[in-house]
């Protein structure tokens, strides 16, 4: 779907918007996995909103990782490659937060014990996208190669506490298996599963150099690439990328939903 004429001419209605230079083609796979992201954060938003500060944490990380998929359709991207790289850093500290909520949940089962406030939690996130987002600017304009680092960087903690974040659920699932949530609680662990395929498969291709951003560097570089020889590998990676990116946004839609539903 080409709305390069659309974003042109609103350039022109508002003259301080910055100018399109690039063509701005957006694929309905694209456009429709934001929608799906858009609908996980909202449910997952609205359901910290009505419930105690314990899930405020989660929620709010899960609502980060929308707003890092949502790049996907900024049209100015291309040309400001500051934005990509904000983005990606803000899909890492999507994780860091989830993370964060998931340990209190643990500490919580152990000790009926819940510290801080939302408001608390929502002014330390918003300090720390600022913090990052200063520090991105005032950085040299992210290349290719750095926004490639900035990408796998996301992979590799999203991978990495994913791991962990299931092994804490599952310890969470023991402490409270009689609760009625306790199979709410354990759905959480199917979202980060799915999430670490996700992101697994994503790594995996960036590791042996057969993701796009690599490739679209050796095109302009001359540099020489093996992918023919493992091209079964790399379709089979590309399309767990693909495949999970969407799982993992329903499975958080229906694990808000479900809990939402338990605690009713």
């Amino acid at each position: 779907m080409d709305l390069t004429g659309f974003f042109q001419a609103l350039t022109s209605i508002f003259p301080f918007l910055p100018k399109i230079y690039n063509n701005v083609v957006i694929d309905f796979t694209s456009l429709l996995l934001v929608f799906f992201w858009f609908l996980a954060a909202a449910i997952s938003f609205y359901f910290s909103l009505n419930n105690a500060r314990i899930w405020t944490s989660i929620s709010i990380g899960f609502f980060l990782l929308f707003w890092s998929q949502s790049y996907q359709l900024n049209p100015w991207h291309e040309t400001f490659t500051i934005m990509i790289a904000i983005h990606y850093m803000i899909g890492t500290i999507a994780i860091l937060v989830i993370s964060l909520g998931i340990q209190e949940y643990y500490v919580f089962t152990r000790t009926l014990e819940i510290t801080g406030s939302k408001k608390t939690i929502y002014i330390g996130t918003a300090l720390i996208i600022g913090f990052a987002i200063l520090v991105i600017s005032l950085n040299p304009k992210p290349s290719l190669y750095v926004l490639r680092n900035y990408r796998m960087m996301n992979n590799t903690v999203w991978f990495y506490l994913c791991i962990i974040n299931i092994y804490t659920i599952f310890k969470i699932y023991k402490e409270m298996k009689d609760s009625p949530i306790a199979n709410g609680i354990l759905s959480f662990g199917v979202v980060f599963i799915c999430a670490l395929i996700w992101k697994g498969a994503g790594l995996y291709l960036m590791m042996y150099q057969w993701d796009k951003p690599w490739l679209d560097i050796i095109e302009f570089d001359g540099i020489s690439t093996d992918i023919a020889l493992h091209q079964g590998k790399v379709d089979i990676a590309k399309s767990l990328f693909k495949i999970f990116n969407f799982v993992t946004s329903f499975s958080v839609a229906g694990t808000f939903a479900y809990l939402f539903k338990l605690l009713r």
